[in-house]
């Protein structure tokens, strides 16, 4: 099974210009919806060096399984193919019913104007974005609302833009809050935007990915926030 599942990640990695928005390249559910596999790919700005990472996550609680990240003076499919390939991984993905998994259709898909991450891409402290999705049936569409505050942390004033502030966020579906910020994670201390970015489902299940904007090495690194939940 393995080389049905890789070889096919390894194609689909691709590149992120000015500032890293590394692609994400699968979205895989186990048979009973209960773990969810993300894994992204691409080029880090500034060094070049290919990168990858992979999270697993529990459906039920929205706890993270596992977390593995690898970056190299090689190319972005070379290292992803490092990465999937390494023990841990392959282990945790066969624990989880992850090998191959059921690979995930987006129910959204953001489409970016530029292959770059942007200021603007994201919605700052104060203001809310509600994306309608077909969660389950075509044509009933269900209110998705990203709603961003602010959160203190101790990211240093001049890594912010002008008018910006380090900020949390809360996603509600269909009204119902089913992830809030309380405190900022040290990976998002200099978070100052966010956008939704893709809805995946499967049955009751889902994983929401959003990405976080914050200071980068030419322009916003927009890095890629899940959540995964079970829907009521």
């Amino acid at each position: 099974m393995r080389r049905l599942f890789f070889p096919a990640l390894i194609l689909l990695a691709s590149t992120a210009l000015a500032g890293n928005r590394l692609d994400i390249i699968r979205v895989a559910f186990s048979p009973s919806g209960q773990r969810v596999v993300a894994v992204t790919s691409g080029e880090l700005d500034g060094s070049g060096n290919g990168a990858a990472q992979v999270d697993v996550f529990n459906t039920s609680t929205g706890a993270t399984v596992y977390s593995a990240q690898k970056d190299a003076e090689a190319t972005a499919p070379a290292v992803l193919a490092q990465l999937l390939t390494s023990a841990p991984v392959v282990n945790i993905f066969a624990q989880s019913g992850l090998t191959p998994g059921v690979t995930s259709v987006p129910r959204y898909r953001r489409v970016y104007p530029t292959p770059y991450a942007s200021w603007s891409d994201g919605i700052g402290a104060g203001q809310s974005l509600t994306t309608p999705v077909s969660l389950w049936t075509a044509g009933i569409l269900a209110p998705i609302k990203l709603s961003v505050f602010r959160l203190p942390s101790k990211c240093p004033q001049d890594y912010l833009n002008p008018g910006d502030f380090t900020s949390g966020f809360q996603l509600s579906v269909r009204g119902r809050v089913v992830y809030q910020d309380r405190v900022l994670p040290a990976a998002r201390a200099c978070a100052a935007r966010y956008s939704l970015e893709r809805v995946d489902v499967r049955g009751n299940r889902a994983l929401f990915t959003l990405r976080a904007y914050g200071i980068g090495f030419e322009g916003p690194d927009a890095d890629p926030v899940f959540v995964a939940v079970t829907l009521k």
